[in-house]
């Protein structure tokens, strides 16, 4: 409640604030209060919305578009606060690692687009974008994700592929993906016993890595429809299944289930 100007609390039965806070007025009571708080209740707060005027344009596409920016004015980044962007695109920035300010959108963000740039890693604190429904991360040097990651319980699709995973990380299995694209990595193994809990994904792209084997138990997640593995090291099934497309591939996996 940044924006209070005044609280009148005088005449209550309060016990846990004394007579000569209250006395000193709005301000004295705010501060007392904010000590109070415990330090998860502080971060969720958020930050302070700047008291600017809205931009019309941004405030209506909801959006923030920087790609091939090298740096972000501090202007537009408040801009992004009080019109509450749902989307953010900064690709092909030459970033290393994720502003601070992105992750202070994290009441409104829903689309978060990072592709070609030169990220090793992301921060723990991605997991606090609760509201991210899009992830893209395209074309840059992941070798792993924060296992905070499991916190984005609102994720439907995720772009990974071109990084360096050599497996498929641990935090997307909880999470209700419908896209997950995984292709041009490094990743030498699929376990299906974890991707079978995954009910909500359809699209499972896996093309151009180092799989030796791909498992017929795939064909059990139990809504896949699309599912890309060209380009890996398996020999079986052959490239002329695979040509024919997904649902045939899922059938052909099908067959070869080991029955009980």
């Amino acid at each position: 409640m940044e924006n209070l100007t005044s609280l009148a609390v005088d005449g209550n039965p309060l016990r846990a604030i004394r007579r000569e806070i209250i006395s000193k007025g709005t301000n004295a009571i705010k501060d007392y209060l904010k000590l109070k708080l415990a330090p998860e209740d502080v971060e969720q707060s958020g930050p302070t919305i700047p008291d600017i005027k809205p931009d019309e344009i941004m405030l209506q596409t909801k959006t923030l578009e920087v790609d091939k920016k090298s740096s972000v004015p501090d202007d537009l980044w408040d801009q992004a606060l009080v019109c509450g962007i749902v989307r953010l695109s900064m690709q092909h920035c030459a970033l290393s690692s994720i502003p601070e300010q992105a992750m202070n959108l994290r009441a409104t963000l829903q689309e978060l687009d990072l592709g070609s740039n030169n990220l090793h890693t992301l921060p723990a604190e991605i997991g606090k974008l609760t509201k991210l429904r899009k992830l893209n991360v395209i074309n840059n040097n992941l070798k792993e994700l924060p296992t905070e990651m499991s916190s984005l319980v609102a994720l439907e699709d995720i772009n990974l592929s071109q990084n360096k995973l050599d497996a498929i990380p641990e935090c997307l299995y909880s999470l209700p993906l419908c896209n997950m694209i995984l292709s041009n990595n490094q990743i030498g193994k699929v376990e299906p016993a974890k991707l079978i809990q995954m009910t909500s994904l359809v699209c499972l792209d896996l093309e151009n890595n180092n799989i030796g084997r791909l498992p017929p138990e795939l064909s059990l997640i139990p809504n896949l429809r699309t599912l890309l593995v060209m380009g890996n090291t398996f020999k079986i099934p052959r490239a002329d299944v695979l040509a024919r497309g997904s649902s045939e591939v899922l059938t052909w996996l099908k067959n070869k289930v080991p029955q009980p």
